[in-house]
């Protein structure tokens, strides 16, 4: 065997081979786990599917409406401020991110509305806010594409993560 095969075997597969402590390593089942979970979603009774327009983005993510709005909070925009209770968790069922604490946020004394600005949230969060009426309850499934992706930051949402969330916009703030 030639003596510069090997040790240019063992360059390639050092190089091509990913570490065991790389994400997309150590979360390729999670991954498949999201991603089948999303796929499925289709098969859910009172669900929409929602397609983003490619020009703002693209992507699509399921929705229901939990409670109907009142009333059309107008034109909202990226600088646009909302007041929102919202429940997030992971398919898992492990909630990561809450302003209340009881089954559901009607008749919760615990909500605590909080105030955000919807182009620091995520993509899928502010699609469904600019759509939702005063009032609104509504369940959003999002892909990782418009939740938080595939960055590890060592959170409490792993990469990959498919989210799911009771968000109720209270009112906004043009």
């Amino acid at each position: 065997m030639n003596k510069f095969l090997i040790p240019f075997l063992i360059c390639i597969l050092t190089v091509s081979c990913k570490s065991p402590n790389d994400p997309e390593v150590l979360y390729a089942d999670w991954n498949t786990k999201n991603k089948d979970y999303f796929k499925h979603m289709k098969d859910s009774s009172d669900y929409m599917l929602y397609q983003i327009p490619l020009d703002r983005g693209g992507h699509s993510f399921y929705y229901k409406i939990l409670s109907q709005g009142t009333q059309s909070p107008g034109n909202l925009s990226d600088t646009s401020w909302v007041s929102i209770n919202y429940r997030g968790k992971l398919i898992t069922g492990f909630v990561f991110d809450q302003t209340y604490q009881g089954n559901s946020v009607l008749n919760d004394s615990s909500a605590t509305p909080q105030p955000f600005r919807l182009d620091v949230l995520i993509k899928g969060f502010a699609e469904n806010l600019k759509q939702m009426k005063t009032g609104e309850i509504r369940r959003i499934v999002l892909p990782q594409e418009l939740g938080y992706g595939t960055y590890f930051n060592n959170t409490t949402i792993p990469p990959y993560s498919v989210t799911i969330w009771d968000l109720q916009l209270l009112s906004n703030y043009p």
